[in-house]
């Protein structure tokens, strides 16, 4: 896949001045220094979410970055990153299985203790800076050395992992104050990585190889069930597409069509205002995006704060074709719903805009409800569904459902399941 490749530019003056220079002050290797480079040069280049070429439907509010090494050539090196609480609404570290896609291991901020003299910004409100070292051992790492790290933050590489990707997670960037940026690095740098041999002397750090992450895209078939009346949402299974192992996704897809929309409407679930809430939180975020089925990319989307919903009450969701003839008069009457005290969301999908193939992302959509670290214990959670396959040789979602009462959405979460439902032109603004 072709990849927008992005220069990183921002470097912190601090970067110098901090301890970067190793994660360990033993003076081993006989006093050898290994001065890293830049972060901007150990890490690739910025993956957007919102850049229109990352397939299997990213989240638009999100950017990632990621480290690959390989680790069956570096099995005597203990990473160290070392760097900045980002200024985001949500951040973590995953480790997966470069060659297969799989995720085995990670670390979210919450969960991240915070370098002496700092705070963790996303358990507990605070300002200025505040810095984390998070260690990634090899697998095998005998346990009395990983105590001499001194660290809680100890993410192992599994067994059977030649090529360990490391990708580093960014969801709703801020500034410093909270207010919102386009800063693609939420207003820190990127951590810089060191390493150090078995001894926790400094040694060199593993090569950056080139990853398979760049390759990823969905499978792109067509589905009968695009012509039904009703979308049923789905909980999707965990993917072998690098997923955040910590985010719980409902998908639904359908063909739009220029004589009618498309709406579901719901009970979103509520999220946090405050760091302190985080932590008892039913979830800490979430998004309708939509994507196209050509490609698998995402187009449009809308994060918790910025729709149009209040917790406990129902939002309307509507997705209607740019080229719909009615398409004024249904702007209009969701502007009238709104005005009468609903909470509508209208997105109007372009089928001819060009894609980065040259091709039109088409009347075929997928449309996916993210939750990011949805409270399992919760009554009303998707992470409490059953997921359903997406497709394989022997039918399509519908065709697997055994169980509609756990695998349906408006089945499972009552009204804070969605379920899509298109009706014509007329019956809408009727």
């Amino acid at each position: 896949m072709k990849i927008k490749q992005i220069i990183m530019t921002s470097l912190l003056s601090c970067i110098t001045a901090m301890t970067f220079i190793a994660c360990s002050d033993d003076d081993g290797n006989n006093g050898k220094k290994f001065p890293p480079p830049s972060p901007k040069e150990q890490w690739g280049a910025t993956l957007k979410g919102d850049g229109e070429v990352l397939g299997a439907y990213p989240d638009l509010f999100c950017n990632y970055w990621e480290y690959t090494y390989q680790a069956d050539k570096n099995s005597g090196k203990i990473l160290c990153l070392k760097g900045e609480f980002p200024h985001c609404r949500y951040f973590s570290i995953s480790l997966y299985n470069d060659e297969t896609g799989d995720v085995f291991a990670g670390i979210n901020d919450q969960d991240i203790s915070a370098d002496e003299g700092s705070t963790n910004p996303f358990v507990k409100t605070t300002s200025g800076k505040n810095y984390f070292t998070i260690y990634v051992v090899p697998n095998g790492t005998p346990q009395s050395i990983i105590n001499k790290l001194g660290s809680t933050n100890v993410v192992k590489v599994a067994a059977g992992v030649n090529k360990v990707a490391i990708a580093l997670r960014h969801y709703l960037g801020t500034t410093a104050d909270g207010s919102q940026t386009k800063d693609e690095y939420a207003g820190v740098e990127l951590p810089a990585i060191t390493a150090l041999d078995m001894h926790l002397h400094e040694t060199s750090v593993p090569e950056h190889v080139a990853s398979n992450v760049y390759k990823v895209t969905s499978k792109v078939f067509t589905q009968k069930s695009d012509e039904n009346k009703e979308m049923p949402f789905f909980l999707a299974p965990v993917s072998r597409y690098y997923p955040n192992s910590s985010t719980a996704y409902l998908y639904g897809r359908t063909h739009l069509r220029e004589d009618s929309v498309l709406t579901f409407s719901f009970i979103p679930a509520p999220v946090p205002t405050k760091p302190e809430e985080y932590k008892n939180a039913v979830t800490r975020y979430w998004s309708i995006c939509i994507g196209s089925a050509s490609d698998t990319r995402s187009y449009m989307s809308v994060y918790d704060v910025k729709a149009r919903y209040a917790d406990g009450k129902k939002a309307t969701f509507v997705v209607c074709l740019k080229k719909n003839p009615r398409l004024s008069a249904i702007q209009s009457k969701v502007d009238e719903m709104n005005a009468n005290g609903e909470y509508v969301n209208l997105f109007i999908w372009d089928s001819e805009k060009i894609n980065i193939d040259g091709k039109p992302i088409g009347e075929i959509v997928a449309i996916m409800y993210r939750n990011i670290l949805p409270d399992k214990e919760w009554k009303h959670s998707i992470a409490t569904m059953t997921p359903t396959d997406y497709k394989n040789e022997d039918g399509e979602p519908i065709d697997h459902v055994k169980n509609p009462e756990t695998q349906l959405a408006h089945k499972a979460l009552g009204d804070y399941g969605p379920l899509g439902v298109k009706v014509s032109n007329d019956e809408f603004l009727q």
